[in-house]
């Protein structure tokens, strides 16, 4: 075998591989999370539907109440998605539980690895609300891994009324667990009372969830299968260029047995490098699992899954050496045409696939592209601080949990560094059509249109260079709420958000905390031109993570309203106001700064933005490798099947092209047949593109087009040149 075949030949059987073990994988993760859908095994499925958010806090005590019984439990499992088109990420698993005794079912394992067990549940429902096992959305909430396979939905554990309170939703199925058939009985009448559902709709499951792992594992399937047959071509195009050789080893009586096991050695050799590596990638690809029996079963399957494949493959070329007839072999005799069409259709197959394929994802290459951007986006910003939490130290609370004092206390913190370098405020909203109909059944006058509403500290306007009035900062800074609109919009809409946001502005109580606007009560407003793309900071991923036309209210301690100085102790990423930078954090946040305000025992604690998108930025990983790692298996594809092509034609007509260039033919003229194919080649993956409106079928078959020619114009050269200096030295 020539330098290329091997190198090409190692390529695919690496390949092979590779998808074998991905593909066992992508198998036991589907299978993982099918054990997930139904977690714990044994229970009894009560499903709610129509709840409304009111009676949301009614189910949840209800649900608290049963579970708190010893050996009981209540399980709700929730699928994450990281997009519309991104599938499924995540399983999100709800427990409620006796913190004691919580049952033993409530424990799962996956390939002899536990996953997680009661001590780790008690540890669970012992923590913080926010607590997880394994990454939920906070990395600082994590009590305890949970091992995980690549590409796969991660498994997450949490209490049950945090599963309610992030989802926005008690709807769902709930699986009890230790509970006779009268105490279920008992729950689901507890339950009528508060839904007015009856128990039979509540025994009735819900129509199910397909699992995510189809689509990539179909795809997947379909390369190895291609992979396969391109192995095989390229094994047969060895084989008959191997016939004159071994009609000189029969006519020195040698054996085709031995000269089919020397020519194939490499690709042994190579099948056997691929086996072990796949044991290797299968194992990698299983992060936090042990090595169990079980875990090795699986990557020893997916090693001889990749052999056999190739070996099949090396048997198959090997036996048409071997029933090849000595007449044949000596005067090498075979249908050189035939070969070339059967190479073209494959390389136009696979051109069409690779755009087919393309075209197929479409719209989750689109997703995952949308969400690399929302990643950039928030790498921005992943270094400024927020406030993670706050005990209540030495101030007494009120039944809620809340200390006007302490709030007070915070918000005098703040005014204190408010102007401080590294210190910000922002806080943004998205008002929805929902939002405003609702709004829309009282006397109150309401917003025309959705908007986004943004209370921003001019420090923070400042570093994302958008441009204030010197002017406004310092009315705002004198107690004036300043609210910046749009230009842009109609007059009239222009004017229902000037009376929105100036009744807004107007509390009908005694504010607790009495800043300087309270005063004189001054609302001011002013328009201003969008240019500017300012970063709305949501972690929600259906939202533009940035906008040019906000309604803007330039906030300063002075010009605070009772719902924003009282909220500045609101905690995460969805509720917090004040960011920090490190260095102000760090000076800031000390012990002895927040003694002087009586917060030291408080236990104030800021952490860093990636803390808290964490569970976001892994979604967004996960879906962007995966995608990433289909396109670029496509390239390798192609660029492997355009080798093939371009190696069988010099071979096959190597006399022509000496002879040829001899006479002074250029590259071009030489190969037009293999440059019309792979033409025509782009040709179909764009038109196919075209037809059906993909811009990643488009953009792929351009950069395929590119890599193709690069490619062909070194080869061809290559070829040119080794035929040319052949044909003389014979």
């Amino acid at each position: 075998m020539s330098f290329w075949s091997k190198l090409s030949g190692f390529v695919l059987v690496v390949l092979i591989g590779v998808l074998a073990s991905v593909l066992l994988v992508l198998s036991q993760a589907n299978r993982l999370q099918q054990a997930v859908e139904q977690f714990p095994i044994g229970a009894t499925p009560i499903s709610l539907q129509g709840v409304s958010e009111e009676g949301a806090a009614s189910v949840l005590a209800a649900l608290g109440e049963f579970a708190d019984g010893d050996g009981r439990a209540i399980v709700r499992v929730d699928p994450q998605s990281a997009g519309n088109e991104g599938g499924i990420t995540g399983m999100r698993i709800g427990v409620a539980a006796n913190r004691e005794a919580p049952p033993p079912e409530l424990e799962l394992t996956s390939l002899g690895t536990t996953l997680f067990d009661t001590d780790a549940i008690i540890a669970l429902l012992s923590g913080e609300p926010e607590a997880s096992l394994g990454l939920d959305i906070n990395s600082a909430d994590v009590i305890s891994a949970i091992p995980e396979f690549a590409f796969a939905p991660r498994i997450t554990v949490v209490q049950l009324p945090h599963q309610l309170d992030t989802s926005g939703t008690a709807n769902g199925t709930y699986r009890v667990l230790g509970a006779t058939a009268d105490e279920v009985t008992g729950l689901l009448a507890a339950l009528e009372s508060v839904t007015g559902q009856s128990a039979e709709s509540m025994r009735t499951p819900m129509q199910g969830q397909s699992t995510s792992g189809g689509l990539i594992g179909s795809i997947l399937l379909g390369f190895l299968i291609a992979a396969t047959v391109l192995l095989l071509l390229l094994l047969m195009f060895e084989t008959l260029r191997a016939f004159r050789v071994l009609g000189v080893h029969l006519l020195l009586g040698k054996s085709v047995w031995g000269f089919s096991a020397a020519l194939f050695r490499p690709m042994r050799l190579a099948a056997a490098v691929s086996a072990i590596l796949a044991v290797f990638v299968t194992i990698s690809l299983a992060p936090g699992y042990q090595v169990t029996p079980e875990l090795l079963s699986l990557a020893w399957a997916a090693a001889a899954a990749g052999a056999a494949l190739t070996l099949v493959c090396v048997a198959i070329a090997a036996s048409a050496l071997i029933l090849t007839k000595p007449v044949n072999a000596i005067l090498g005799r075979y249908s050189r045409r035939k070969l070339l069409r059967v190479v073209s259709v494959f390389y136009l197959t696979a051109m069409a696939a690779c755009a087919l394929t393309l075209i197929f994802l479409d719209g989750p290459i689109r997703e995952a592209n949308r969400l690399a951007d929302v990643a950039r986006s928030w790498a921005v910003v992943e270094d400024q601080q927020i406030l993670y939490r706050m005990g209540a130290g030495n101030f007494q609370v009120d039944a809620g949990g809340r200390s006007a004092q302490q709030t007070e206390s915070f918000y005098t913190w703040y005014d204190s560094i408010a102007d401080k370098p590294g210190v910000s405020l922002i806080k943004t909203e998205f008002y929805t059509r929902e939002i405003l109909d609702q709004w829309g059944g009282s006397d109150a006058a309401v917003p025309e249109q959705p908007f986004w509403h943004f209370v921003a500290s001019p420090s923070w306007l400042a570093a994302q260079s958008f441009p204030v009035n010197s002017d406004l900062i310092a009315r705002a800074k004198a107690g004036e709420r300043v609210f910046l609109i749009p230009d842009s919009w109609p007059e009239s809409t222009s004017e229902a958000m000037r009376t929105w946001l100036d009744a807004d502005s107007r509390p009908s109580y005694e504010p607790a905390i009495r800043t300087e606007y309270f005063e004189n009560q001054v609302v001011r407003f002013e328009g201003y031109t969008p240019s500017q793309p300012l970063f709305t900071w949501s972690p929600d991923m259906d939202l533009p993570q940035s906008i040019t036309d906000p309604v803007i209210l330039i906030s300063t301690p002075q010009n605070m309203v009772p719902f924003e100085s009282e909220s500045l102790p609101a905690v995460g990423l969805d509720n917090g106001y004040i960011k920090l930078s490190a260095a102000a954090a760090a000076e800031y946040t000390t012990g002895d700064y927040l003694a002087g305000f009586g917060l030291a025992d408080s236990g104030v604690e800021f952490l860093p933005v990636s803390d808290f998108i964490a569970g976001l930025t892994k979604s967004i990983e996960t879906v962007v490798q995966l995608f990433a790692g289909v396109v670029l298996f496509l390239v390798v594809f192609c660029l492997v099947a355009l080798v093939s092509l371009t190696r069988l034609f010099a071979t096959t007509y190597r006399e022509s092209l000496a002879v040829k260039r001899m006479l002074g033919f250029s590259l071009t003229r030489l190969f037009v047949p293999a440059l019309a194919l792979i033409g025509g080649g782009t040709f179909l993956a764009i038109v196919l593109a075209l037809a059906f409106q993909s811009a990643s079928a488009l953009w792929g078959g351009l950069i395929l087009l590119v890599l193709q020619a690069v490619l062909m114009a070194m080869l061809a050269r290559h070829y040119a040149r080794l035929h040319l200096s052949t044909t003389l030295t014979e």
